[in-house]
């Protein structure tokens, strides 16, 4: 086997669309003008930064994108351990993390004015700002191989970033005369929601702020101590059913404001994708963020002539994982039965037939809420007290695994999955209640995200399969022979149990990406 050497890669883009798009590899510390197919006709690593501004000028012009895809800014975010570094992607460019390796102040400043088009470009000043690249790129190489995740980048997460990519600039049709229907549906839905939530909550008629929502949760008795807004509404009872009708209206804000940002060129949108998008390493979509748009509206999305659609989801994903990394026999039994929130609500919850509540009530108890906190949950929702109380005293082993997970968080700062993807503390002294839910969220959570990868890569190898869409956990494909989504269940279970060593067996089926 050949270990091509990689070549870094820098670009100036033509905004206007004119084709006056400008690339440079960077060999022996100066600058050769290409091209972009010798860019995608390169068969190592292109390393550079900011690929997503050219990835579609890239597929245009040669139908492909490069073998291997190293982009700088993903390679400093999936390794760093700093939730902050995800949220802050838009605010700073790759110029900021220059000065250390060797650029001065004018010229990190003068290469970001240039990559941006603010002033004419310069060579010098071009040379000198990708030397200091280089060097960035080496340091977080090394950084790498000492936090432990080298394999998962080069072996995972790359070869994702690079699917996904190219499944983007592909294009996901939309069909135009069905969005324009939806667009109308979304913004009577939203409105006609949005004055029943006014007059049932007696709130603003408009879609509430977080400070708004919290001080009406404040006003009903809450506390937030610990906890997110977002975790308060989805996973505690609550009067009048203020929790779940707010996550309602938002729902439909969400989808009335994708489906308004939906431009179409030949028919397809083409999402921009953050392939490391949270904490956890969740692929999010942006741009438009179509993960965000409810099941009723999905419709839009159609096909290529002679195809079909497909979405396999894994069944009870998270359960599944928890059962696996804590060795919880009980827990494990529930997964491998059947619907495991539905024998939950009824074998130890007495809520027959409430799987909604049994599903919230149990991932409530999962990432930490309290015993007591939980036990008049359950109540709320109908249960008997004595049966509550003992429903979350079954998962023995698990409680403990939990405590082992934020054990190691606190004596060691840092918490991480199988093949890296950690997540480092920021204070000291005894774990707070938001932390230990962290701590576990993000090893089970982060699994999850692992699994999934590494289920795209196996799906992608797959005669007939055109993947389309990662919604969290499912996937959307495109396909052409009956038997495809057999052969997509089976990928998707067979990852699941060998990545979790065989400690449970894998589950997943086809479900309905949209309305029948």
């Amino acid at each position: 086997m050949i270990d091509f050497v990689s070549k870094l890669l820098i670009f100036i883009k033509d905004f206007t669309g004119r084709g006056a798009d400008c690339f440079y590899w960077f060999v022996h510390d100066r600058l050769v003008e290409t091209n972009p197919a010798e860019i995608v006709a390169y068969p190592g690593p292109v390393v550079c930064h900011d690929f997503w501004m050219i990835r579609d000028l890239l597929y245009d012009m040669t139908g492909d994108l490069p073998a291997v895809v190293l982009d700088i800014d993903e390679l400093r975010i999936s390794i760093g351990g700093n939730p902050d570094d995800r949220l802050n992607r838009e605010k700073f460019d790759i110029s900021v993390h220059l000065g250390p390796c060797g650029a001065s102040e004018e010229v990190c400043s003068a290469y970001k004015r240039m990559f941006n088009r603010g002033i004419p470009f310069d060579a010098e000043i071009a040379t000198n700002a990708v030397g200091a690249i280089a060097r960035l790129y080496l340091t977080l190489c090394a950084q790498a191989a000492a936090k432990g995740e080298t394999e998962r980048f080069f072996s995972v997460e790359m070869p994702v970033y690079r699917l996904l990519q190219k499944a983007m600039s592909a294009g996901i049709a939309i069909q135009g005369a069905d969005l324009s229907a939806k667009r109308r549906e979304a913004e009577y839905d939203y409105f006609y929601c949005l004055k029943n939530y006014s007059a049932k909550h007696d709130m603003p008629l408009e879609t509430p702020s977080r400070t708004s929502i919290e001080r009406k949760l404040y006003a009903l008795g809450f506390e937030f101590e610990g906890v997110s807004t977002r975790y308060v509404l989805e996973f505690v009872p609550h009067p009048d059913d203020f929790g779940a009708d707010t996550l309602a209206l938002e729902e439909f804000d969400a989808a009335k404001r994708v489906l308004s940002s939906l431009t179409l060129a030949g028919g397809r949108t083409r999402p921009i994708v953050d392939v490391f998008g949270s904490r956890t390493s969740r692929i999010l979509l942006r741009n438009p963020p179509l993960q965000s748009m409810s099941k009723k509206y999905r419709s839009i999305v159609s096909a290529r002539e002679g195809a079909e659609l497909s979405y396999v989801d894994f069944d009870q994903f998270e359960v599944g994982i928890m059962a696996a990394l804590s060795g919880d026999q009980q827990l494990a039994a529930l997964y491998a039965a059947g619907d495991m929130y539905e024998l939950f609500a009824g074998r130890h919850l007495g809520l027959t037939g409430n799987r909604k509540a049994a599903k919230q009530l149990f991932l409530s108890y999962a990432y930490g809420m309290s015993r007591k906190a939980l036990v008049d949950a359950a109540v709320e929702l109908g249960a008997q007290r004595d049966k509550a109380k003992g429903a979350f005293r079954v998962f023995a082993r698990y409680e403990e695994w939990k405590k082992e997970v934020c054990a190691e968080f606190q004596r060691t700062g840092r918490i991480a999955t199988e093949m890296g993807n950690h997540y480092v503390r920021n204070n000291s002294g005894a774990l707070t209640g938001k932390e230990r839910r962290s701590a576990v969220s993000q090893v089970v959570q982060g699994t999850g995200s692992l699994i999934f990868k590494k289920a795209l890569l196996e799906v992608d190898s797959l005669m007939d399969v055109t993947i389309l869409l990662p919604m969290h956990d499912a996937l959307l494909f495109e396909h052409r022979l009956s038997d495809t989504p057999s052969k997509v269940i089976a990928a998707f279970e067979r990852v699941m149990t060998e990545t979790l060593g065989n400690r449970i067996a894998g589950k997943a089926s086809v479900g309905d990406f949209a309305p029948a």
